[in-house]
């Protein structure tokens, strides 16, 4: 716990500096040994982040300990650790480009012919495709989560989800699997981007 604490808060104040967190937006959280989930708290900023900004949650979004409420999209993230059992790390952003990005797509995002797929785990070869989900944002977190379990319970291989007009969510087998995955999202969508607007 007090390790991923730590890295949780280091993590924090790097995707602040890196302008992807901005004001009170995004929510971080690590799946512990125990089985409970380690979430930022509601309204919390992320760049100046303490131990007192992260409560315990179990895998139906309940509070279990900590003094202040929980993220209001705990549900998103609880549902990531229920549909991959693998994962230990939940990252989501308010960063320009997966905003922007999602804003502009007119249905799903496909990322093809990249190097950097590489850094997604099980992609071995810059000749392939991979295809981020993007659903209309709701503040009706049981709906939306519904919706998006029922996408991605089909997908074969998926590694993070848009949220339109919002950011990005992604995850990993570990704190450092789901900043790596995040860095590459983040190459990848200002690519794309830069493409579009040109």
């Amino acid at each position: 716990m007090e390790r991923e604490i730590s890295e949780l808060i280091e993590i924090g104040r790097e995707l602040h500096s890196r302008g992807w967190l901005p004001a009170s937006g995004g929510n971080l959280s690590a799946r512990l040994e125990d089985g409970l989930i380690l979430i930022t708290a509601s309204g919390s900023h992320k760049g100046h982040l303490t131990r007192e900004d992260f409560v315990f949650v179990d895998l139906e979004g309940n509070l279990v300990k900590g003094s202040k409420r929980p993220s209001a999209e705990t549900l998103l993230h609880t549902l990531v650790y229920k549909l991959f059992p693998s994962a230990m790390c939940v990252l989501h952003v308010h960063s320009i480009n997966s905003t922007l990005i999602s804003r502009l797509s007119k249905g799903d995002i496909r990322l093809e012919n990249y190097e950097l797929l590489k850094a997604f785990e099980g992609i071995k070869t810059h000749q392939t495709s991979l295809m981020v989900p993007v659903f209309e944002n709701s503040q009706d977190m049981k709906g939306l989560s519904e919706m998006i379990r029922e996408r991605l319970e089909k997908e074969e291989k998926v590694y993070g989800f848009l949220l339109k007009s919002h950011g990005l969510y992604t995850w990993g087998k570990s704190i450092r699997e789901a900043y790596i995955r995040l860095e590459a999202f983040e190459f990848l969508f200002e690519c794309e981007l830069k493409m579009l607007l040109k």
